[in-house]
């Protein structure tokens, strides 16, 4: 077992992203949360689970929003690798890598829609969470790739 309770708060920190809203919606005082594992909506409240939308859209959800069960696919990853972390198999730089890549698919979410216009406000909970998490925990690993890159050439 590790020697430190790093790990082990890292891999809290990450499960910490299954219970955030990776982004939040405003539209006429109606609030949907696009969370990991669904939509929420806690004005109904009514929740929808993420294979139960991806069946409801029939031909498909609209291209952008391909990104959320792909960022869930990812964090699911990133969980793996944290346990790995706590148990010494894992690499703290994939762990950070992969919530890097978790912020950027759920800022893809964001941004498609901001761009229908339709909502008075989009948040990108998950991108902002998931960056910090990234930054807090794994920024120093994440550095170590950069400098090894620097002087390889």
């Amino acid at each position: 077992m590790p020697t430190s309770d790093v790990p082990r708060n890292r891999l809290l920190a990450v499960l910490s992203l299954s219970v955030v809203p990776w982004t939040g919606l405003l539209t006429g005082g109606y609030v949907t949360l696009v969370m990991p594992w669904g939509l929420h909506d806690p004005f109904g409240p009514h929740i929808t689970l993420l294979p139960d939308y991806l069946a409801a859209t029939g031909s498909g959800p609209p291209p952008f929003l391909f990104a959320w069960p792909l960022g869930v696919g990812i964090y699911g990853l990133t969980l793996v690798s944290a346990l790995g972390e706590t148990f010494d198999r894992g690499d703290p730089r994939v762990t950070g890598g992969l919530l890097v890549l978790v912020g950027v698919t759920q800022l893809t979410v964001a941004w498609g829609f901001l761009r229908r216009g339709e909502y008075a406000l989009v948040a990108p909970l998950g991108t902002l969470a998931a960056w910090t998490l990234a930054w807090w925990f794994y920024w120093p690993d994440l550095r170590s790739i950069a400098r090894f890159e620097r002087h390889r050439d």
